[in-house]
């Protein structure tokens, strides 16, 4: 159809018919029918005008009220003569169905396109033809291109674009006065234009033309001066080659700076950059890749290992989540390309609509776009004879529209190369994506400040806090802090320097208490970056607007985890309701919203846990826990039985990665009442707490689920029996006796014979720890016939092993057959850790009788089978065995060096028993050396500590043999002069495991 009326979209919005100006109301209106204008001729969607109008806070009924707008815009439009309505429904949408020329920027561009390419000047006549095209062209601008919505995202592409073109019209009709030698028009032309735009060096190079062909050599190189100290000034760099060539050539009055009537090459650019250009305009290849404006920590292997993929690859994608730090990562790599290689750099994080990249990076590229032309393809013809790097900077948002461009310019330009940062792959043919990962957090054992700041994380830290407090240094009092930091914000750099922002207000102790509420700590971002930077919550907001809505509501659920997950775990908690939670999951992953482990694992960056956590409040949380809690405690039962055979091994592994998980699981049943999850959850892991060695944390957790009273009768029997043989590790024995006492008491009344038994072997480990034997073998022979009458190999076979200690411990004659019979049991059942500590018992008796060697090897064989497994306490009293049994043999040197690393391992899991053990031993060598103090003052420090705790002495480990005077050594370091038992047991250690 034909509807008369003239549209402007070059200053503010204008809509005139037959010369009347008509009023379009601003706000939503004049939105509208700007989008429209963008799109003429295209169906411009529901959902997306939607969107654009109101975001993140739409009305009640959006589509009514869109409706209700382009009503109110049609009466707007429908003037005198009528002639038809512009705006046409659509299916799904509508269409602004005009002449695509009564819009001033349609006519812009096909004015510009008629303008012929400098190169292409034959004489004045064109000449002149081309200057009135383009004076007529710069003369539809009224001010700034689509100035009514110059803070919406969808406007963003077009007004750069059209922006670059504007300036490179201007570029262009100076070259075109000079080619006509109006050298004098041109000097007052350019330098308004500088005023307007400084950091244009092609204005620069244009002035310092003129003012040369005015005879003002001088000027000319002021101008250049003046053009230095400016881009020096506002962007940290030197002026570029161009700028550099001309003035050499000013300097040495090169004749091919003399004007030429009607010659058809730029008079601008020098022959040999003709040349090498192949024929272009100089104009369009000027791009500049930001400067940094601070130092690049950490990232030497990254820097390494990108440069040699980037050359065998064509196209490589740097991807990880918000606050990574990609786009820095690029911006380096493409300041390590030769200095000859051309590098475009566009960065696309303001525009919001996939179709403007091409468009977008076209304007970026100085390429003009014809009317009837896809700038997609303009792009790739233009870079179709270079040998140079494209570098696309914040892809994820405009995902389509890049990977479209992107592979038009591989195809078209064979010689290009591609780095793109997005927070998901391009998934481009060819494409090597490349997820930059987090910088390197000091280790969890790290201590000393030099340790701790060899840490990249730590590092940047650091730096970044002396740019807000300049006397800002690692010290011992702050560096643990600094570290914690680090970890809790998982070395991602953006929260890193946010946190490190906050050094100027409080010490890193206080950012470290206050990491909990780390969105509302971290909010002061450089006042100079990007809108999604500035803050922690921002940058992770903008990849959760990236989600499709099942993808949020997956990725809200994961927060229920702590630490890791698998697959199943991911699919039974988070995939409620989801009809492919798989391909919802590799969505999250390819967002890098989730990591990846390996063998079916993920896990979620503490950060990205506390956001998830946050939506998940306020979606279904209670529900989605009881689903994570439920999902744990079966897994912990069915897990249980295999901790106590042959997959013994396996299984300890497979319950260790998720330790995280089953603790929040327990807290959560705890804190909502949940009574059956939580007893089933604790007694289902309370032997695997046993062997894994977290007595003072799992004790915490059962403790909590032994005083639920309401729990079944068999829960709380199990959970009693567990909590006993924890808290004897402890040192709390009466505790752990009565515990056990009240377990045999309750499955006594349930008739359960491998519950009975269970409870007995916790009475019988109490008693035996505070030294009645004959409770304890009372105990482990009724447990036993418990155990066998239930089928239970693995009670009957912990029993038979710990009854045949009892007896090595009295010296009866039969302990030998008891420990053989005990072993083969151990065999039959397949648990290396009761094996273990049946060969431990092997090993005393063969040293009793004067075998040393050989209990040295079987003390040895049970070390490694208690390795093997991590068993963390009979790991230590095989080393203690061995200890013993090397000084017999005189090698006091390995037996030190086995004493101390048991008493690490044991202060490490805070066994009482094992600690007072090992520091007897260590008194035991101190006085075979000779130094009697201080075997004396260990002495002292042991016996303290078990009269404190009421820890027995089996006749056998009985220290007396330890002289209690003699002079001190360097064995230790304690300092004679000083009482060791009245100083803390913990200050004691500290200096014995220096």
């Amino acid at each position: 159809m034909s509807w008369f009326v003239e549209f402007g979209v070059l200053g503010p919005l204008r809509v005139v018919d037959g010369g009347r100006e008509v009023d379009i109301r601003r706000g939503i209106s004049r939105t509208l029918l700007t989008v429209l204008l963008l799109r003429v001729g295209d169906t411009a969607s529901a959902t997306g005008l939607m969107e654009i109008l109101w975001g993140d806070e739409p009305p009640r009924n959006p589509a009514n009220a869109l409706q209700i707008q382009i009503s109110h815009l049609r009466k707007a439009l429908s003037t005198e003569p009528p002639s038809g309505q512009p705006i046409v429904t659509r299916p799904g949408g509508y269409t602004l169905d005009v002449e695509p020329t009564s819009i001033d920027a349609v006519r812009f561009e096909r004015l510009l396109a008629g303008v012929a390419p400098m190169d292409e000047i034959v004489d004045d006549s064109r000449a002149r033809a081309d200057l009135d095209r383009l004076e007529v062209a710069l003369a539809l601008w009224r001010g700034d291109a689509l100035v009514d919505v110059a803070g919406e995202g969808f406007a963003q592409g077009a007004r750069a674009r059209l922006d670059e073109m504007r300036w490179g019209a201007n570029e262009q009709r100076i070259d075109v006065l000079l080619a006509l030698g109006r050298h004098r028009d041109a000097v007052g032309e350019v330098g308004r234009l500088i005023a307007e735009q400084p950091l244009r060096e092609r204005l620069h190079e244009q002035l310092m033309l003129a003012l040369y062909r005015c005879g003002r050599q001088a000027d000319s190189l002021r101008a250049y001066d003046a053009a230095r100290v400016t881009l020096v000034d506002e962007l940290g760099l030197d002026p570029g080659p161009g700028l550099q060539h001309l003035q050499q050539q000013v300097l040495g009055h090169d004749p091919a700076l003399e004007w030429v009537p009607a010659v058809a090459p730029s008079a601008v650019a020098t022959a040999s950059e003709r040349s090498e250009r192949g024929g272009r305009s100089a104009t369009w290849r000027r791009n500049f890749v930001p400067a940094p404006l601070t130092q690049l920590i950490g990232r030497a292997v990254e820097l390494d290992r990108l440069t040699d993929l980037m050359a065998t690859a064509r196209l490589v994608t740097l991807t990880g989540p918000g606050g990574a730090g990609k786009t820095r990562l690029a911006i380096d790599l493409a300041g390590r390309e030769p200095a000859d290689t051309p590098v475009w750099y566009v960065d696309l994080s303001s525009i919001e609509l996939p179709e403007l990249v091409a468009s977008t990076v076209a304007a970026s590229l100085g390429a003009t776009t014809g009317p009837n032309e896809q700038p997609g393809e303009v792009v790739a013809s233009a870079l179709s004879g270079e040998a140079g790097l494209l570098v696309l900077d914040t892809c994820e948002h405009v995902l389509s529209g890049a990977a479209s461009l992107v592979r038009a310019v591989l195809e078209r330009a064979p010689r290009m190369r591609v780095l793109a940062t997005s927070r998901r792959p391009l998934l481009v043919a060819g494409e090597a994506a490349w997820p930059v990962p987090p910088l390197g957090v000091a280790s969890p054992d790290a201590e000393s400040v030099e340790a701790i700041s060899s840490s990249p994380a730590v590092q940047l830290f650091c730096e970044r806090a002396r740019g807000v407090r300049p006397d800002f240094t690692l010290t011992e009092e702050n560096a643990a802090a600094v570290a914690g930091i680090c970890l809790a914000l998982d070395g991602l750099p953006l929260a890193i320097e946010l946190a490190a922002a906050r050094t100027d207000v409080v010490v890193p102790a206080t950012i470290l208490r206050r990491l909990q509420n780390r969105f509302d700590l971290l909010v002061d971002g450089a006042a100079d970056a990007a809108e999604r930077q500035q803050t922690l919550r921002g940058a992770i907001d903008w990849s959760i607007n990236l989600l499709t809505e099942p993808q949020r509501r997956f990725f809200a659920r994961l927060g229920a985890f702590s630490g890791g997950f698998d697959l199943r775990a991911a699919e039974e908690v988070a995939g409620e309701g989801t009809d492919d939670p798989l391909g919802v999951l590799a969505g999250l992953v390819r967002h890098s919203m989730v990591v990846t482990d390996g063998a079916d694992r993920f896990h979620l960056l503490d950060t990205l846990r506390a956001y998830a956590g946050e939506l998940l409040a306020g979606l279904d949380a209670d529900e989605t826990r009881r689903r994570h809690a439920e999902h744990y405690t079966q897994l912990a039962e069915r897990f249980e039985a295999l901790v106590r055979g042959p997959e013994q091994a396996d299984a300890l592994r497979r319950l260790r990665t998720e330790i995280a998980n089953f603790r929040s699981a327990l807290e959560w049943s705890l804190a909502v009442g949940d009574v059956d999850v939580a007893t089933r959850l604790a007694g289902s892991l309370a032997w695997f707490w046993a062997l894994d060695g977290r007595l003072d944390v799992a004790t915490r957790h059962l403790r909590r689920a032994v005083e639920v009273e309401s729990a079944t009768p068999a829960a709380r029997a199990k959970v009693l029996w567990g909590y006993s043989l924890l808290v004897a590790g402890l040192g709390y024995l009466d505790a752990a006796l009565e515990a056990g006492q009240r377990s045999t008491a309750i499955a006594r009344e349930l008739g359960d014979d491998a519950a009975i038994g269970s409870g007995l072997n916790a009475v019988a480990v109490g008693a035996w720890s505070l030294g009645d034997l004959d409770t304890a073998i009372v105990a482990h022979d009724e447990a036993i016939e418990r155990f066998a009458a239930a089928g239970d190999i693995w009670g009957e076979s912990i029993c038979r092993v710990l009854r045949a200690r009892t007896a090595l411990d009295l010296g009866d004659p039969d302990a030998a057959t008891r420990l053989q019979s005990a072993l083969d049991t151990a065999r039959r059942c397949g648990d290396v850790h009761v094996l273990g500590l049946g060969l431990c018992l092997l090993a005393e008796l063969q040293a009793s009788e004067g075998a040393h060697d050989e209990a040295i090897r079987t003390a040895t064989e049970s070390l490694v089978l208690q390795e093997s497994i991590g068993y963390i306490e009979g790991t230590i009293s095989a080393l203690h065995l061995l200890a013993r049994f090397h000084a017999a043999v005189g090698d006091d040197c390995a037996a030190r060096a086995e004493l101390l690393r048991g008493l690490r391992l044991a202060w490490k899991m805070q066994h009482a028993a094992a600690i007072c053990e090992a520091i007897e031993g260590l008194a035991m060598v101190a006085s075979r050396a000779g130094d009697t103090a201080t075997a004396g003052q260990l002495v002292g420090v042991a016996r303290a500590e078990r009269a404190r705790r009421n820890l027995k002495v089996r006749p056998r480990d009985s220290p007396e043999e330890v002289a209690a005077v003699g002079a001190p050594s360097s064995l230790t370091g304690l300092r004679p002069s000083v009482r060791a038992d009245s100083r803390p047991i913990a200050d004691v250690v500290a200096e014995l495991l220096v």
